[in-house]
Parts: C-alpha cells; sequence; structure tokens
C-alpha cells in the first residue's frame, strides 16, 4: 500500500464569485480517494473480488428486507423547495471551517471514498465510507475486537445510549461486525443529530472496517437493518436542510478534492447542466430502496442497447454489475474481448490492452453518460501482461436490477434529491 496524506476543509473561507443561492443549511466534506490510474497499475483480484461480496451482501439485504417482517423506519416528509446549484464560495463566507488530517492508500483498485463523522458528547472523531447502497450507520465502540481505528469511546459520551436490539452486517467474503443498535448525537460536515440509530459495533472480522472505521448509509431507511432513519433522512425530518439533497463529486488519478456536498449542488465542481431522472422502484416490489432510476442500459459506440435494467447509484461500490445478458452484448462490440469466470469470477471480461475503446455510456430517458477509458480499464491481469480486466461484469443475482457504482460516478456529478424522488448527473470537471 501506498499511503498519502491530505488537507480536509469542511468548509474553506476561498471566496468565490456572487452565489446562485445562498443555503445555510448546506455543508460540504471533502473525501480522500484510493488511486488506480497510474500507469503501473495492475489489476488486484482480490480488491475486486471482496467489492463483487460486497455487493452481494446489498442485495442479499433488500431481499431480507422484503421477507422478514422488518418494519422499516417511517419515510419522511419531502416538504422542502427543490434544489439549485449552490455557489460554494457563498456557503464558506457564512460559514466557519475545519480542517482534517486524513490517510489514503493504494492498493491496485479505486476501492472506495470516505470522510470523517464526529460522534458522542463531546465529540470523538471517526471515518465512515459514504454509501448510497446502504441505509445504516455503524461505527466501533472502544470495546470492539479486531476493529479499525478509531474506536468510538461510549463510556465517555453523555448522550449515549444502547439497546438489547442486535445489530449485525455480514458479507459473502467472511467480513462481518456486529454489536447492538444504540443511540448518539452524530455531526457530519458541521450538520448535526442527536439521538441517531447506529450500530454499536463489538465485534468484527475479516476486515469488515478498513481503511475507515466504519460506515454512513445514505440509501433509503426501507433499507436500513437497524429499524433506525439514515443520517440524512433525519436531517430531512428536523428541518436541517434548506434543500433536501446530496451530491457526490469524485475525482481520479489520485487526485484530491473528491466531496460529499449535504444540502447543496457544487456548481464548481461541473459543465453544463444537471438531467434530472425520476427514481424507480419497480425492481423492489414498489419500496423505494435505492436511489435507483429506470435505465435502457449500455450501449458501445452509440450502438444497439444491452437491453434495460434499474440502475442502483451506489457510492459504496467499486465496479458497475449489470444483468448477464447485458454484459455479453456489450463486451460482443469490444474487439478481442473475452468472459474469463474462472480466472476473475463469474461475469468478468478481459480484452486487449492494446484496444482503442470506443464510448461505453449507460442511457437513461435517452441521454447518454459516457464512462473515460481509464474508468473502465481495471488494468493488467499482471505485470507486463497485454491483456487488461473491465470495470463491467455480469450478474443476475439481483433481478432486473444493475449496480453503477464509483467507475461511473467518477464521470458525472451525481445529485441525490429526495425532495422531488430523483437522481440527475452533470459531467464532472
Amino acid at each position: 500500500m501506498l499511503p498519502f496524506t491530505i488537507s480536509l476543509a469542511v468548509l474553506a473561507t476561498l471566496v468565490l464569485a456572487s452565489p446562485i443561492n445562498q443555503n445555510p443549511g448546506a455543508k460540504l466534506i471533502s473525501l480522500p480517494r484510493r488511486s488506480t490510474f497510474g500507469v503501473d497499475k495492475v489489476f488486484n483480484l482480490e480488491a475486486a473480488t471482496r467489492d463483487r461480496m460486497r455487493r452481494a451482501r446489498k442485495v442479499q439485504a433488500w431481499k431480507s428486507r422484503n421477507t422478514d417482517g422488518f418494519n422499516p423506519a417511517p419515510i419522511v416528509a419531502r416538504n422542502i423547495a427543490s434544489a439549485e446549484p449552490f455557489d460554494i464560495g457563498a456557503l464558506r463566507r457564512r460559514a466557519s471551517f475545519g480542517n482534517d488530517t486524513l490517510t489514503d492508500d493504494y492498493d491496485g483498485i479505486d476501492r472506495l471514498y470516505y470522510g470523517p463523522i464526529s460522534i458522542g458528547t463531546p465529540a470523538q472523531a471517526s471515518t465512515v465510507d459514504f454509501d448510497t447502497g446502504s441505509s445504516d450507520l455503524w461505527v466501533p465502540l472502544s470495546t470492539c475486537s479486531g476493529c479499525v481505528a478509531p474506536l468510538f469511546d461510549y463510556a465517555s459520551s453523555s448522550t449515549f445510549n444502547i439497546t438489547s436490539t442486535n445489530f449485525s452486517v455480514g458479507y459473502n467474503d467472511g467480513s462481518a461486525a456486529e454489536g447492538k443498535v444504540a443511540t448518539d448525537t452524530v455531526t457530519v460536515a458541521g450538520l448535526t443529530v442527536a439521538g441517531q440509530g447506529f450500530g454499536a459495533i463489538t465485534t468484527e472480522s475479516n476486515g469488515a472496517g478498513g481503511p475507515m472505521a466504519g460506515l454512513l448509509g445514505l440509501g433509503f431507511p426501507a433499507l436500513a437493518t437497524s429499524g433506525k432513519n439514515p443520517f440524512f433522512f433525519n436531517l430531512v425530518a428536523n428541518g436541517a436542510l434548506a434543500s433536501n439533497v446530496f451530491s457526490f463529486y469524485m475525482t481520479r488519478n489520485g487526485g484530491i478534492g473528491s466531496e460529499l456536498c449535504i444540502g447543496c449542488i457544487d456548481s464548481t465542481k461541473y459543465t453544463g447542466s444537471i438531467t434530472y431522472h425520476t427514481l424507480s422502484a419497480s425492481a423492489t416490489g414498489g419500496t423505494q430502496l435505492f436511489w435507483s432510476t429506470q435505465s435502457s442500459g449500455f450501449t458501445y459506440n452509440g450502438g444497439p442497447s444491452t437491453g434495460s435494467f434499474v440502475a442502483i447509484i451506489d457510492s459504496g461500490t467499486t465496479l458497475i454489475a449489470i444483468p448477464t445478458a447485458a454484459a455479453k452484448k456489450l463486451y460482443a462490440s469490444i474487439p478481442g474481448s473475452k468472459h474469463t469466470p474462472r480466472t476473475f469470477g463469474a461475469g468478468t471480461y478481459t480484452y486487449p490492452c492494446s484496444t482503442t475503446l470506443g464510448t461505453i455510456a449507460m442511457v437513461i430517458d435517452n441521454n447518454s453518460y459516457a464512462l473515460h477509458p481509464s474508468d473502465f480499464n481495471l488494468g493488467p491481469v499482471s505485470n507486463g501482461s497485454s491483456t487488461c480486466v473491465g470495470a463491467i461484469y455480469g450478474d443476475d443475482s439481483s433481478p432486473g436490477l444493475a449496480t453503477i457504482g464509483d467507475a461511473f460516478m467518477k464521470n458525472w456529478v451525481s445529485v441525490f434529491d429526495y425532495t422531488n424522488n430523483r437522481v440527475g448527473f452533470a459531467q464532472a470537471i
């Protein structure tokens, strides 16, 4: 691993142009990232496999929500005005700022984006993966066995309360985190929820955490294992946001500047305009679990579509999983590509590294959203190899659903608009 340290500015003092809109409830959090696209990148099979298994666990989680009599947290009212892009410079002029130092590491695959939160009274710092594909918050306690630091010293928090309800998250790769459901004060980028429900983790196994300590889910309440409203939805219910949105900007090639904007859309991070698409729950029994929208599939160089699916926009997943038939059609258009299930896992495809890739794009409502070739290319299978691995793979574990991860989101500022029941995309700078 190749660690490096960057500075996190929750809100900086840089003065930019006059605001499009002023939003005192909007906050900005910068996220470090893992780099994979240097010239020495080689495909990391272990990390890619773990990402696929974590995605499979998410599928199992929503299926269990539909079959075990689970009673989800109530949905909150969409009662705040439509979102508009906000000039973050205006917000910075209106707010204090803070710096935090994070350590990022390189493991051969651009696996996730994570950032700081605080929990407890007085506040204690922690780090989490911000994940739109799940809905629970969990952090490890100071008594946790095998957990990744920083650990939450719950005994020092005057607002900590623990319940007798068990909490567990497990993954097909054998990793797991277990504990009890608890509540405490949680702050992200200056936005605070008192009595936030979370999984107070006492045991981790096989690397459930790392490099961050925990996870903060940004999915819908019905997906929450804890039965507690997710952090973002509590902000909405409390009227803490001027606009019920959050947005991601993700850099590539080890660049700094990735950010999660809560209650805002940073107009300095994209060009053109934002195109919105209505959410769809057609593949999850009519219950909105994910930030998902209907797609007519992927195309190659504007050719025929691979076939439709409901696309989950998932910041907590690295790769892109689409139905196996769709993957087969896509790679049939890429010269020299081969299905390599025995070597790299079911649904995985390779192609000659020398191939000049055409435009690979996901189509939604007749709008095409292309991937940069470097985001599609996971690297050669080994040092000196002329065979590369594609970031899109086939998977039928969730019929009708596709998981669209960071390989896509790095290309497009992604907006999650609860008030208007939609997701939006704009070309990232």
